[in-house]
C-alpha cells in the first residue's frame, strides 16, 4: 500500500556516546516493499581500541578490523548509496547521531522501528531488535552485526507497515487528526495509507471495515461463603506434597521437600485457627506453593477469599501466571477435585478509564506526550482484556500523562458512569470478588488499609510474601510527598488564564456545565461569584508556591552535603528554631492562607452543585467528584505541609529533599513507626496474617521484624534451605583489607577484584552500597580485566538493569557491578554466577531522615536497629549466589568488620550453615578457583 523506496541503516560502534565513540561497522539495505534492491556493508577501522564488551557483543574482533578503511574513506560511497531516500532503523536516532558525528548530513525523513513497534505491537515483553524479530517470527541471523540488523529492521518495518494498512479507516483518520498539530515523524506513513484506503473504499463502493473492539463477556459471580466451616485437614495438605501424592502423580521425577511440607502444614494450621504466622523459608523451599496450596483448599472449602501480597512484579507474575495455574491443574486432577479461582488486582491508577480517555481525545490543547500516549492506547484497546497500563510501553512523559486517563478514585463516578459495564477497573474488581485467591502487591494492600477505599474486596486472610520489604513499603504508603509542580498542577486544574480569556481548568468549564443545565439564574450567579472569589487566591497561590520553594531550594543547598546525589535534610524542632527557617514559615503562611481560601471556595461550589442534583447538568456526577477531589487535595495538602513546615506532629518524620537528576525539591513526611498503624489496620482486623520471606530473622530470632511491623505474638517457623550450603558455598573474608572508609581500602578492593575475577574467569557479581564506589571501581578494573579477556558491566553505565543482566547470563567471562536493586531479585542459576563479592556491609546512611529519626527511639540504636536492618539486607545479597541444588560458588566479603567487630558474628550466624574461611587477600583468587573447580579448599587459609 506504500509504494516507495526506503533504506534500512545500522551501525555498530565502540560505545554509546556520539562524538566520542567510533563506528566499526556500517550497513544499509535499499528496498521497496518485500523486495531488496541492493545492499551496502563495510567494516570500519577505528582510531582507538575496541572495548572487549563490544567485541563480545558484535563478534567483531580487533583482528577483523586490521586493514579496514577509515570511515572517511567509505563515507562518500555510503552517502551516494543513501541518497535522499527515507531512512529506516531500530532506534534510528542513535545511528543517525553516530553518522552525523562522523561528518555525514542526512536531511531526509527517518522512521524508527522501535517507536513503530511500541505503537503497533503493544503487549510484547521486550522491544530489542532480537526480541522483536523473534516475537514477530522474522528472520534475524546475526544480531549486533550491521548488515543483519539492517535486514532485520527492514523486515520489522515492512511487517509494521502491514499493520498500519490493516487498520480501519476510522482509526487512521483519528490518528491523523490527533497528530495534525504536533511534529510526528510517522504521520506521513499513516496519511499515505489513509489516502490509499479512502481511494479504494470510494472506487469499490465497499464500506471500510470497522476498527476492532474487545467487548469482555464474563459471568462473574461474587464469592459466597459455603457454610462449610470445617478445618482443612493438615494431613491432607501433607499428602498433597508427598512423592506419591497429587504433586508426585502429575510431575515425573518429583521429590518431596520436607521444608515445604512443614511450611504448608503451618499455613494450614493458622488458617484453621486464626492468628499471625511468621515463616522464614530458605531459598529453594518452594514457599509460593507451600502457602498457595493450603490457601486454595481453605478458600474453596469455605468460600472465603485469601489475599496474597508481593513486593515485586516478578514474584507477582510468577504466582499468577505460573504457580497458580499449575496448582489449579494439580488440584483439579487430584481425587479431591478441588477447584478454585484466582484474580490479579492492582491499584486503580494502573487501569484505563474509558470515560477519561474519550474526554482527553476531545481536548484541543494536547501536549505531544499526551498525543503519543493516546495513539498507543487507541491501537492497544482492541487487544487488551485487562486495561492494565503494564501492557503498554509508556516512557517518561507518556507515563506521567497516563494520570489523565487512569481510573484514579478522585474522578470516578462508579456505577453511575455511562461506561461502567466496560470499565476495566471494575471488571478487574469483579474478577477479584469472584476469586478465592487474589494476588496484589504491598503498595495496594497498604494503600487500601490506609484509605479504606475497598479497592480489594473484603477479606479476612492474607499472606504477605517478600515480607522483609513490608516496613519500607508501609513507610512510603503511609507517608506524604509534594513538590512545586504538584502544587502548580493543582492550581492549573482550577484555572489557567490565557492572554484574553480563560483557557482551562475547572473554573473556566463550570459556566458551560451550568448553561447546558436547567439550573436557574440564581444558581448560576452564585457559582460565578464563588469562582470569581477564588481567582485571586489562585494567582496569589502561584506566587506563594514559587516563593516557598525558592526558599526551600536555597535552604537545602546550604544545609545538604554537596556530595549527596539525592540530598535530604531532616526538618526537626531545632531546625525550625533557626532564623532562616522563619523566612520559610512566612512564605508558607501565605501559601497556607491561599490553599485554605481555595478549599473553602471549592466547598461552596460543591454545596451548590449538591443542591442542583435535579438540574439535568451535563456530566453532573463527574463534575461533583472532580470538585470533591480538588477540595480534598487543598485541605489534606495544607494540613500535611503544615506538619512539615510548622511541626506539631511528633509521630512524623519530616524532611526536604533535592533530586539533582530531576532538579526538583520535595517536601516529605513519613510515620516515625509503622507498627501501630499495621497493628490496628492489619493484624487487629484480619483473622489470619502470614508473613514470609527467605530473610526475616536475625541470628535465629524474629524479634526485630515483629517489633518493626507490630506483629502481636505470632506463631513462628524457621526453615533451613534444602540446599547444602556447607558443600555448595564458601565464604571468604580477607583479613588484611582495611575497613571501609579507611585509607587503602578502595585500592586493595580494586587490585584483589582484578586478580579474583581473572582467576575464576569472570562469572562474578559485585554488590556495592553506593553508586560513586561502583563507578570508581568500574573505572579502575575495566582496562586490566579487558586485557585479560573479561568484560566489565556496570549498572547504569552499560544499559538497563535487564540488559546488563541478560548480557551477564549470556557471556560467562563477565563481571557485573550492581548497587541497591541488585541485592535482591537477581536470579542467575548455574555457572554464569559463581562468585559473589560484597564490597561492604549494607548499613543505612546515618543521616537519612527516616533512619536517623527512628534510631533515636532506641537505647542502643546501632545494635538494636542499624545492625539487624543491615543483616537482613546482607542475607538478601548472600541469597543471590546459590539458586539451585547444582549451584556452587564463593562469597567474598571485603569488609573485615565481620571478624573485627563483635556484631560481625551476628551476620555470619544469620546465614545458612556455610563454610567460612579467613586469610590474606592474595590467597583468595587461587582458593576460589580451586573451590569452583574441584571442591573443598585445603588448609591454605586461616580458619
Amino acid at each position: 500500500m506504500i509504494d516507495r523506496v526506503f533504506v534500512a541503516v545500522d551501525v555498530e560502534t565502540t560505545g554509546l556516546e556520539a562524538g566520542k565513540d567510533e563506528i566499526i561497522e556500517v550497513a544499509a539495505v535499499r528496498f521497496r516493499g518485500d523486495t531488496v534492491l541492493e545492499t551496502f556493508a563495510s567494516l570500519v577501522a577505528p582510531r582507538h581500541s575496541v572495548p572487549l564488551k563490544i567485541q563480545r557483543l558484535t563478534s567483531i574482533s580487533a583482528e577483523m578490523l586490521v586493514g579496514q578503511p577509515r570511515f572517511a574513506q567509505i563515507a562518500p560511497d555510503l552517502a551516494r548509496f543513501l541518497g535522499s531516500d527515507p531512512i529506516v532503523g531500530h532506534s534510528i536516532g542513535f545511528d543517525l547521531r553516530m553518522l552525523q558525528a562522523h561528518g555525514m548530513r542526512l536531511p531526509q525523513p527517518s522512521y524508527d522501528t522501535l517507536e513503530m513497534a511500541q505503537l503497533l505491537a503493544p503487549q510484547l515483553p521486550a522491544y530489542r531488535l532480537g526480541a522483536l524479530t523473534l516475537a514477530l517470527g522474522l528472520q534475524h541471523d546475526a544480531a549486533h552485526r550491521a548488515l543483519s540488523d539492517a535486514h532485520a529492521a527492514r523486515l520489522v518495518f515492512t511487517h509494521l507497515v502491514g499493520r498500519i494498512a490493516a487498520l480501519g479507516l476510522d482509526d487512521l483518520a483519528e490518528i491523523n487528526r490527533l497528530t495534525a498539530k504536533i511534529d510526528w515523524k510517522l504521520r506521513d506513513l499513516f496519511l499515505e495509507v489513509e489516502r490509499a484506503r479512502a481511494r479504494t473504499a470510494f472506487s469499490t463502493g465497499i464500506p471500510d471495515r470497522p476498527g476492532g473492539g474487545n467487548a469482555i463477556e464474563e459471568v462473574l459471580t461474587p464469592l459466597k461463603p459455603t457454610g462449610d466451616t470445617r478445618p482443612i485437614a493438615v494431613d491432607a495438605v501433607e499428602r498433597f506434597f508427598a512423592g506419591n501424592g497429587a504433586m508426585g502423580r502429575i510431575f515425573p521425577g518429583y521429590e518431596q521437600r520436607d521444608q515445604q511440607v512443614q511450611m504448608a502444614s503451618a499455613v494450614a494450621d493458622v488458617l484453621n485457627q486464626g492468628g499471625a504466622l511468621v515463616v522464614e523459608a530458605g531459598t529453594g523451599t518452594g514457599k509460593g506453593m507451600a502457602y498457595l496450596a493450603p490457601a486454595a483448599m481453605f478458600a474453596a472449602r469455605r468460600g472465603e477469599r485469601v489475599v496474597v501480597s508481593t513486593n515485586t512484579i516478578n514474584l507477582q507474575d510468577q504466582l499468577f501466571f505460573k504457580d497458580i495455574p499449575t496448582l489449579q491443574r494439580v488440584l483439579t486432577a487430584d481425587s479431591s477435585g478441588t477447584e478454585f479461582s484466582a484474580a490479579l488486582l492492582k491499584g486503580r491508577g494502573n487501569y484505563l478509564c474509558l470515560y477519561r480517555y474519550k474526554q482527553l481525545r476531545r481536548d484541543g490543547r494536547l501536549q505531544p506526550e499526551e498525543v503519543s500516549m493516546l495513539l498507543k492506547i487507541q491501537l492497544w484497546l482492541p487487544t487488551t482484556t485487562t486495561g492494565d497500563k503494564a501492557e503498554l510501553p509508556l516512557y517518561d512523559r507518556e507515563a506521567t500523562a497516563w494520570g489523565r486517563v487512569s481510573a484514579a478514585f478522585e474522578q470516578c463516578n462508579g456505577p453511575r458512569c455511562s461506561l461502567f459495564n466496560e470499565c476495566h477497573f471494575f471488571i478487574a474488581r469483579k474478577r477479584a470478588e469472584a476469586a478465592h485467591i487474589v494476588v496484589v502487591n504491598h503498595a495496594l494492600l497498604l494503600a487500601d488499609l490506609a484509605a479504606e477505599t475497598q479497592v480489594i474486596p473484603p477479606y479476612d486472610h492474607v499472606v504477605v510474601d517478600e515480607a522483609h520489604n513490608f516496613e519500607d513499603v508501609a513507610t512510603d504508603q503511609f507517608g506524604f510527598a509534594i513538590d512545586r509542580d504538584g502544587l502548580l498542577k493543582f492550581l492549573d486544574d482550577l484555572y489557567v488564564e490565557g492572554t484574553s480569556q480563560m483557557v482551562g481548568g475547572l473554573l473556566s468549564e463550570l459556566p458551560t456545565h451550568l448553561r447546558e443545565s436547567t439550573a436557574g439564574e440564581a444558581e448560576r450567579e452564585r457559582a460565578a461569584q464563588a469562582a470569581e472569589l477564588m481567582r485571586p487566591a489562585i494567582a496569589r497561590g502561584r506566587e506563594s508556591v514559587y516563593a516557598c520553594f525558592n526558599l526551600l531550594t536555597a535552604y537545602i543547598a546550604a544545609e545538604a552535603e554537596t556530595t549527596a546525589y539525592d540530598a535530604r535534610v531532616r526538618i526537626t524542632a531545632d531546625a525550625r528554631k533557626q532564623p532562616h527557617w522563619a523566612q520559610i514559615e512566612r512564605a508558607w503562611d501565605g501559601l497556607s492562607v491561599n490553599l485554605n481560601a481555595l478549599g473553602e471556595g471549592l466547598g461552596s461550589i460543591e454545596a451548590l452543585l449538591t443542591a442542583m442534583d435535579e438540574s439535568s447538568m451535563l456530566e453532573y456526577e463527574q463534575l461533583v467528584m472532580r470538585v470533591a477531589g480538588l477540595k480534598r487535595f487543598a485541605t489534606d495538602t495544607r494540613i500535611r505541609i503544615g506538619h512539615i513546615i510548622v511541626g506539631g506532629e511528633e509521630a512524623l518524620v519530616t524532611w526536604v529533599s533535592h533530586d539533582r537528576n530531576k532538579d526538583t525539591v520535595q517536601l516529605a513526611s513519613a510515620p516515625l513507626s509503622v507498627a501501630p498503624l499495621l497493628e490496628s489496620n492489619l493484624f487487629a482486623q484480619k483473622s489470619t496474617v502470614v508473613l514470609t520471606s527467605a530473610t526475616l530473622s536475625v541470628a535465629g530470632d524474629f524479634g526485630y521484624l515483629c517489633n518493626r511491623l507490630g506483629v502481636p505474638e505470632p506463631e513462628q517457623l524457621m526453615l533451613d534451605s534444602p540446599f547444602d550450603y556447607e558443600k555448595q558455598a564458601l565464604i571468604y573474608i580477607p583479613t588484611d583489607v582495611p575497613e571501609p572508609n579507611q585509607p587503602g581500602y578502595q585500592k586493595m578492593l580494586e587490585e584483589t577484584l582484578v586478580e579474583l575475577v581473572k582467576a575464576v574467569g569472570g562469572r562474578t557479581l559485585v554488590l556495592f552500597t553506593a553508586t560513586n564506589a561502583l563507578r570508581q571501581t568500574y573505572r579502575a578494573i575495566q582496562e586490566p580485566l579487558e586485557e585479560a579477556g573479561i568484560t566489565v558491566l556496570g549498572q547504569g553505565l552499560d544499559g538497563s538493569r535487564r540488559a546488563v543482566l541478560d548480557r551477564f547470563k549470556e557471556f560467562p567471562r563477565t563481571v557485573l557491578l550492581g548497587t541497591t536493586s541488585f541485592w535482591e531479585g537477581v536470579d542467575v542459576v548455574g555457572d554464569a554466577l559463581s562468585v559473589l563479592v560484597i564490597a561492604r556491609l549494607p548499613f543505612s546512611v546515618p543521616n537519612d531522615p527516616v533512619f536517623a529519626a527512628r534510631s533515636e527511639g532506641f537505647r542502643d540504636s546501632f545494635g538494636e536497629y542499624s545492625v539487624p536492618q543491615s543483616i537482613l539486607r546482607f542475607k538478601q545479597g548472600f541469597g543471590r549466589l546459590v539458586r539451585s541444588r547444582g549451584d556452587r560458588g564463593v562469597v567474598a566479603v571485603f569488609d573485615r568488620r565481620l571478624i573485627s567487630k563483635k556484631y560481625g558474628q551476628l551476620f555470619l550466624d544469620s546465614l545458612p550453615p556455610t563454610l567460612v574461611r579467613t586469610g590474606v587477600a592474595k590467597q583468595l583468587p587461587a582458593l576460589a578457583a580451586r573451590f569452583l573447580a574441584a571442591g573443598e579448599p585445603r588448609g591454605d587459609a586461616e580458619r
